[in-house]
């Protein structure tokens, strides 16, 4: 571990089980930081074995039910002037070794907030987080979710951490919501009136696709919080930002269900009591969402207006993360925006400026597969089946290509005449579809048109089979 003359930097984690993904985290930092205190709380893995492998400082607490708590006693053992924490499933990028240390010889500051990039199936998230504070200027309270309470202003800086831990095999991610759920379940109980609990509640059933649940949730917070001045219980710890939050989870349950206009209707509202409330400039959470509900609803004008307001005011969040400390879910998601022109300008028969924009949300996310579909459609209706194909190949490069990316492509070469490409994208497709009568009849025309008559007649014999009897 590097030895710093100037300031020290301790990194600090709590653990359990964590053999998997550890060593790759700890490799990430051991030539950062230096120490590694990590406090164990009942592993049964070589977890410890693994950190005491990489020299780190390793102590034993017993889980009682709270990151913070855990968290808290993780920081007494710590002796840096600097405390870096992070989990067992993030990995720091290596080419911001050097932005951080430049960050934390910052002496205005006692806090550094950082970019998380959240790996999620073929996509990534990104947000931004206080994961750097000097040692004795921050603390955590919430039992989950946990928040850290700092002293002092911060400041932010472009180094990225890679989170891996909602890419987790289906049987431990559906481990780890239930008990996200039982913890958030349990902080509410023991205060109701616990905002941040509430807004963590419905983005775990969200998460989960429990989209009902959090509908009725969200709701039960809304009815419950009411953010105007002198209506406030003295337990509730309501905050404007905190009923925003509470707003764009809830919004978006009910777009998933395809309920766009109550979407519409809570973010309008939230705007119109933010505004009141004398929050500037607009939450970009919101705006976020109403661009995807007119989105949704095949308003497209609209939709590409609060797109582009996002945009512009993304740029104002991104220049004062150091001095907003409100969380700002969507503040990552700008290669989703325009995707989103992109897609709302097709629609409108705008192709080119419409490619402009898919181009740039793949330029900004690479395995951001929706962009590349949609452009590969903006070439197709423009005439241009080569830029098609290309587009969707581009996919099967970057190892995000799914069964529409196949279909899309087998189609493709079809209009082409190139037969013999079509089929191997059609049987992907059929591999995982056996029982579409459609591609199974496509892989036959195909085989037709290649003169390949004894694989045709198979082939029509597959389809026979499939229909269902009279």
């Amino acid at each position: 571990m590097k030895k710093s003359q100037h300031q020290k930097i301790s990194a600090c984690l709590i653990v359990k089980n964590e053999e998997e993904l550890l060593p790759n985290c700890l490799s990430s930092i051991k030539n950062t930081v230096d120490e590694i205190i990590i406090v164990d709380t009942g592993s049964t893995d070589s977890t410890v074995t693994i950190a005491k492998d990489f020299g780190a400082k390793v102590y034993h607490h017993p889980w009682n039910d709270s990151f913070s708590e855990a968290r808290n006693h993780c920081l007494k053992y710590a002796s840096g002037n600097w405390i870096f924490q992070i989990d067992a499933d993030e990995e720091l990028e290596q080419a911001d070794i050097m932005k951080l240390q430049k960050a934390i010889n910052n002496v205005k500051c006692n806090a550094i907030a950082v970019a998380i990039h959240s790996a999620i199936q073929d996509n990534y998230h990104t947000f931004y987080n206080i994961r750097i504070f000097r040692r004795g200027k921050g603390f955590y309270q919430g039992i989950i979710h946990e928040q850290l309470i700092i002293d002092g202003d911060r400041l932010s800086a472009d180094i990225r951490l890679y989170h891996h831990g909602y890419n987790l095999d289906p049987h431990k991610m559906k481990e780890k919501w239930q008990k996200t759920t039982r913890l958030l379940q349990k902080q509410l109980e023991q205060n109701k009136y616990d905002s941040f609990a509430w807004f963590n509640l419905i983005r775990n059933y969200r998460t989960q696709e429990l989209f009902n649940d959090g509908i009725i949730a969200g709701e039960k917070a809304l009815t419950l919080f009411t953010p105007d001045p002198g209506t406030i219980h003295p337990e509730m710890g309501i905050t404007m930002h905190h009923y925003a939050m509470i707003v764009y989870e809830t919004a978006n349950c009910y777009l998933h269900l395809a309920s766009a206009s109550r979407a519409k209707e809570l973010c309008y509202k939230a705007l119109s009591k933010l505004e009141a409330a004398g929050n500037t400039p607009e939450n970009i959470d919101i705006l976020f969402t109403l661009a995807c509900a007119y989105l949704k609803e095949g308003s497209y004008q609209k939709a590409v207006q609060y797109f582009h307001r996002f945009l512009s005011l993304r740029e104002w969040h991104l220049n004062n993360v150091g001095t907003n400390t409100f969380m700002t879910d969507t503040l990552g998601y700008d290669y989703a925006a325009h995707n989103g022109i992109g897609y709302c300008l097709g629609n409108l028969g705008q192709w080119g400026i419409a490619i402009d924009h898919l181009e740039k949300a793949i330029a900004l996310n690479p395995r951001y597969r929706n962009a590349y579909y949609n452009l590969a459609l903006c070439f197709e209706n423009t005439g241009d089946i080569n830029n098609a194909v290309n587009t969707l190949l581009r996919t099967v490069s970057e190892d995000i290509a799914d069964d529409a990316v196949w279909l899309h492509l087998g189609e493709l070469y079809i209009q082409q005449n190139t037969y013999e490409k079509a089929l191997p994208y059609f049987e992907k497709y059929l591999k995982n579809h056996p029982a579409d009568k459609n591609v199974l009849l496509k892989i036959v025309w195909c085989y037709e048109k290649l003169g390949h008559l004894e694989a045709a007649l198979i082939g029509y014999r597959s389809v026979e089979a499939l229909k269902e009897p009279a």
